[in-house]
């Protein structure tokens, strides 16, 4: 049965993505038409998985499936259904909420019993666990992911054995991140041994003895053991002996490349380079970015290691120029999601519309009715009354029904508004430091976070890089949606200025993160009146050799130093990052605090004293934000918790100003 199903759902999603206009239609018309559940649900899904690339439609597909599952009375159709969303979510990198469905689905189906069901349910939790450790590098949840991967496998060995092949192989992956080898290696050969014996184990057997390869190379690098290298070429060149008259596709592109880094790693590069240039090739012909990328790179450190400089260059632009691309476009992505907010909104305004227009259309209807019934007298009267009241009766129940289709959409639009609002801010959330990550070089810190909206344009960063702990708070043009998009593109630059280009001094950090700025908000030359986005931003850090020095530098925020019960402001530059003065005469400056143990370093944005309440309604104000810094124990106190009473004690039931953010750390 789930075999007849499974060929349905193929069906349905290759009639989508053929005739992608007229083919919707017809799923629709299904939709509409269909009392199969079994049915519904596979074409819903195939409806949504066709629009994964327009993400607003995709969420009104999804959001319309929410409220088809929560009116199933099959309570095993149900947490089907629910498991789809999940998928769904999953694929849009909705992760949090991807994991709400999975585990809703998960707690139906152990109601039921059903052991497949479950299994699958623990398979997709695992795999979502395994998205956000790849987002985040939080090893957590790649703990978390073969928690639910081995609970996955033990299942499958009671009830579903044909899917135990690939569980092998998903929990495997997760080990290969973890550098957990001896366990991958285990888990792959399972798999492999599984694959190796079923008539429709080809597919799966090449996927795995890829994954062989990769893991002996990956624990190659590390470890540098030639035996690894050697493990790693077989494994591929098994691969690549079966590809050959096979036209260029992203796993042959993989074999390829990985081949020739082995080659290139154990001196042989001159053979390196044939096999690389065929894997560029490849990539070329088929138009795949990620490939491109990585290939240009290996092209690049083997030309560089035959001493061959100006073709190293030449690969390294490659390398960048495809790497920045990449990462336009998934900005983009992520811009373009919270984009469709603002679509929803003007389609809830036009429903709006639509639903006072019918209102009004019945109220001229009743006045012309009336006006008639004054007309007649005696038994002519009541014939028309009667006439009128049945009249009526068909009016109002076709308004009835165009109103509550009016309504549907609202909720669906409203929905679809809270979710994306919603799961902005959970994209927004994985995208700041983990607590684990700061704490683990800045034990003793806090941080006091306060959207003013759902999303906020102000927040912090913090890496860990080259033996010192960079620590930056930044207040962002506008806050909401607005000011969210531009702190996506603080974070995504402050991580390419330190992580990747190996940028420490704080002043030439704001100085390259200004130029990105520009460069990604394309400011050059543009009138200040026009285009004045940007952020006011300190950066600081603490080398491990020089715990008593504090280096930084700050574009228009100020960084505040309690030591012996005394506030000092340590004041930063005057210019703010990005906006229509573009680079002209902005000059920024690292310096440097003597600090000792005990002392508090203290960021803030201007949200906190800008905060208008107590008796007059007024602003907190700097001076009681810097007295209040003085009578606030760093050290043994509670820092976020007084912070956070103080605003709310100020505020009262006013609204918040703006976006609140104080955060630092104690020496």
């Amino acid at each position: 049965m789930r075999v007849i199903r499974f060929i349905i759902f193929l069906f349905l999603v290759c009639c989508i993505t053929i005739r992608a206009n007229a083919q919707q239609d017809s799923v629709r018309d299904l939709i509409a038409t269909t009392q199969n559940d079994s049915i519904k649900i596979m074409a819903y899904t195939g409806l949504a998985f066709s629009k994964l690339n327009k993400p607003a439609e995709a969420l009104q597909v999804i959001s319309e499936m929410r409220l088809y599952a929560q009116s199933l009375k099959d309570e095993k159709w149900q947490a089907l259904c629910k498991r789809k969303l999940g998928t769904l979510y999953h694929r849009l990198n909705y992760f949090d909420k991807a994991l709400e469905y999975y585990i809703e689905s998960a707690a139906v189906f152990e109601k039921l019993n059903d052991k497949d069901g479950i299994a699958n349910c623990y398979n997709n939790i695992a795999n979502a666990y395994a998205s956000k450790g790849e987002l985040t590098l939080d090893k957590n949840y790649y703990e978390r992911a073969t928690e639910f991967h081995l609970k996955c496998i033990d299942l499958r060995r009671q009830s579903d054995t044909s899917q135990l092949s690939n569980s092998y192989n998903n929990i495997a992956i997760v080990y290969m991140y973890q550098e957990k080898w001896d366990l991958a290696l285990e888990y792959l050969t399972k798999a492999y041994k599984i694959f190796s014996v079923v008539p429709e184990g080809a597919g799966g057997l090449d996927m795995v003895t890829i994954n062989l390869g990769d893991l002996y190379l990956k624990k190659a690098l590390k470890e540098r053991k030639p035996e690894d290298f050697d493990k790693a070429m077989g494994y591929f060149k098994n691969r690549m002996d079966a590809y050959k008259g096979s036209g260029a596709n992203d796993r042959q592109i993989k074999v390829l490349s990985s081949i020739g880094q082995i080659l290139c790693e154990t001196g042989k590069c001159r053979e390196a380079m044939k096999l690389l240039r065929r894997a560029m090739d490849m990539s070329l012909q088929i138009k795949n970015k990620g490939s491109i990328m990585e290939t240009s790179y290996l092209l690049a450190e083997a030309l560089e290691k035959q001493g061959d400089l100006a073709g190293a260059i030449q690969y390294m632009k490659l390398y960048n120029q495809t790497k920045d691309s990449l990462v336009n476009e998934r900005n983009t992505n992520a811009m373009e999601q919270m984009q469709a907010l603002y679509e929803s909104n003007e389609k809830d305004k036009e429903i709006k519309s639509l639903s006072s227009e019918n209102e009004m259309q019945a109220m001229r209807v009743n006045r012309q009715r009336t006006a008639l019934v004054t007309l007649i007298g005696g038994l002519a009267l009541l014939v028309i009354v009667a006439l009128l009241l049945f009249n009526r009766y068909n009016i109002k129940r076709k308004a009835n029904v165009e109103l509550a289709r009016a309504y549907q959409k609202i909720e669906v639009k409203n929905n679809q508004i809270t979710d994306s609002i919603n799961y902005a801010k959970r994209i927004q959330t994985a995208i700041l430091p983990p607590q684990e990550a700061i704490k683990a070089h800045l034990k003793n810190h806090f941080i006091y976070y306060s959207p003013k909206d759902i999303v906020s344009g102000d927040f912090y960063w913090f890496t860990y890089h080259n033996n010192k702990s960079f620590f930056a708070v930044a207040d962002c043009t506008g806050h909401g949606v607005p000011g969210a998009l531009m702190s996506m593109i603080g974070n995504t630059l402050l991580n390419e200025i330190v992580n990747q280009k190996n940028i420490l001094d704080p002043a030439e950090i704001l100085f390259h993160l200004n130029e990105g700025v520009i460069k990604a908000l394309r400011q050059s030359g543009v009138d200040i009146m026009e285009q004045d986005d940007g952020m006011d931003i300190c950066v600081c850090y603490i080398d491990d050799k020089k715990k008593n020095e504090l280096q930084y530098a700050s574009a228009n925020l100020s960084i505040y130093v309690k030591s012996n019960g005394v506030a000092k402001e340590l004041k930063g530059d005057i210019f703010s990052i990005g906006g229509g003065l573009g680079s002209s005469g902005k000059m920024f400056q690292t310096k440097t605090e003597l600090l000792k143990e005990g002392d508090a370093v203290i960021m803030s944005t201007d949200g906190y004293y800008d905060q208008f309440g107590g008796n007059n309604n007024s602003k907190f104000l700097v001076s009681n934000f810097e007295n209040l810094i003085t009578q606030i124990d760093f050290v043994n106190g509670q820092p976020q918790q007084i912070l956070k009473e103080k605003l709310e004690n100020w505020k009262g039931q006013r609204h918040q100003t703006d976006d609140v953010l104080v955060a630092g750390f104690i020496i």
